[in-house]
């Protein structure tokens, strides 16, 4: 069950006052196979980033609470202030997450950062069947990933392989097969390589990637 709560959101680049309904309590009962949750009631993820309509700017409570830089405020008023229209509109919840990844991207965050951020825009364009959307953010979430993978921020074994999983299941839903593979087959040598202890817990992550490379699906078994 999803449990909510009605809060007053100032905006840190535009200071306007608005309603915001935080999702405070929820349950999932299955996943795809990109990790995306499946709830019990209510979907809170498009409601987990709220977007300011006067600005643009988009954020999770605390980003609210943050601050933003006057280099990355001038660059929501040149490139997002222009779009609010976008968030306005119903069933689009996937462009609050676009633009909180652009922020990110914006503030320097990290790759897995700013990756995740995208791979949830697309996890929300999916929940309205908007592929063409989809598609592109997982194009955008993949080369994030890969690059976190490439320049080391993805430090302990555990996360390398759940990310290079990550990273061949988007290349399998992006019809991108011979990617895939090399994706699974590099996600199976860092699960092979954890302690014995570690790949114990994590049990899961090897019978999924096993289940990829041998009969894909697109939920998480």
């Amino acid at each position: 069950m999803t449990m909510e709560s009605a809060e007053i959101r100032i905006c840190p680049v535009c200071e306007a006052r608005f309603q915001s309904v935080t999702p405070l309590c929820t349950g999932s009962h299955a996943a795809d196979s990109d990790f995306r949750p499946h709830f019990w009631g209510a979907d809170p993820l498009g409601a987990q980033v709220q977007s300011c309509e006067e600005c643009g700017f988009s954020g999770y409570a605390q980003d609210y609470l943050d601050g933003v830089e006057e280099s990355v405020l001038r660059k929501i008023r040149k490139f997002l202030s222009p779009r609010v229209r976008d968030i306005s509109l119903p069933d689009t919840a996937f462009y609050k997450y676009e633009f909180l990844a652009l922020i990110y991207e914006w503030e320097d965050r990290s790759s897995l950062e700013v990756g995740d951020s995208f791979l949830r825009a697309s996890w929300m364009a999916r929940t309205v069947a908007n592929r063409e959307k989809e598609r592109l953010y997982q194009r955008e979430a993949v080369r994030r990933f890969e690059e976190a993978l490439e320049i080391g921020e993805c430090e302990d074994p555990e996360t390398r392989a759940v990310v290079s999983y990550l990273v061949g299941d988007i290349h399998r839903r992006l019809n991108r097969r011979r990617r895939a593979e090399g994706w699974f087959l590099r996600a199976r040598e860092e699960y092979d390589l954890l302690e014995e202890r570690t790949r114990t817990s994590v049990e899961w992550l090897g019978d999924q990637i096993a289940r990829q490379m041998e009969s894909p699906c697109d939920m998480l078994d």
